[in-house]
């Protein structure tokens, strides 16, 4: 019987997977025909880069607060917001940051920047979702979810005023709300009834 990894584990494994995702991303743009897209974007002023983030920060955040009602009202949802919590619980809170940072970038930058242009908004978004099936049935409904962010931020990208940023910046919030929500233990430690 193996053991489940540990939060440390499960951080070094998505550092170097979504560093390589990211590096793998960044060619793939720099070498396709969206080289243009992409240095226009480089080429944005800090001003617009920033309104573009900003604007994706807050509707992922909107979007974070509202996805805690799913496990309320389904039963997938509540199965994987739980497996979830066993793999992320006792991360820290750089940990939270660092992973909400680097899968953000990295993950945006595949579809987002590099698929999107290439296959469109459906098949990138489709991909993402597939890119979020793990085999555990336990986190079945994570694929769906993913699919539909996907289809969410690939609108957000396609918005001139937000563009990539704004994905990245949505979907940052996302991560980082949600994984500071599940590095907590689910329910309070017990008390001792000898204290």
């Amino acid at each position: 019987m193996t053991t489940p990894a540990g939060p440390r584990q499960v951080f070094r494994t998505s550092l170097y997977f979504h560093g390589s995702m990211g590096i793998i991303a960044l060619i793939g743009i720099y070498l396709s025909d969206h080289q243009k897209w992409m240095q226009e974007w480089i080429q944005d002023s800090p001003e617009k880069i920033l309104l573009g983030l900003l604007i994706g920060l807050l509707l992922g955040s909107v979007a974070a607060l509202l996805s805690q009602i799913l496990p309320l009202v389904w039963r997938d949802a509540r199965q994987l917001e739980s497996r979830l919590a066993e793999i992320f619980e006792g991360s820290t809170p750089i940990e939270v940051l660092v992973l909400a940072l680097i899968s953000s970038v990295a993950e945006e930058l595949l579809f987002r920047g590099l698929l999107q242009p290439f296959l469109g908004i459906f098949i990138a978004s489709a991909l993402f979702g597939l890119a979020h099936w793990t085999g555990d049935r336990r986190l079945s409904a994570w694929p769906l979810i993913a699919m539909l962010a996907g289809l969410a931020l690939g609108k957000l990208a396609q918005w001139p005023t937000a563009g990539l940023p704004g994905a990245i910046g949505a979907h940052l919030a996302v991560n980082w709300i949600g994984l500071n929500r599940l590095s907590r233990p689910l329910s309070p430690p017990a008390s001792d009834p000898a204290g």
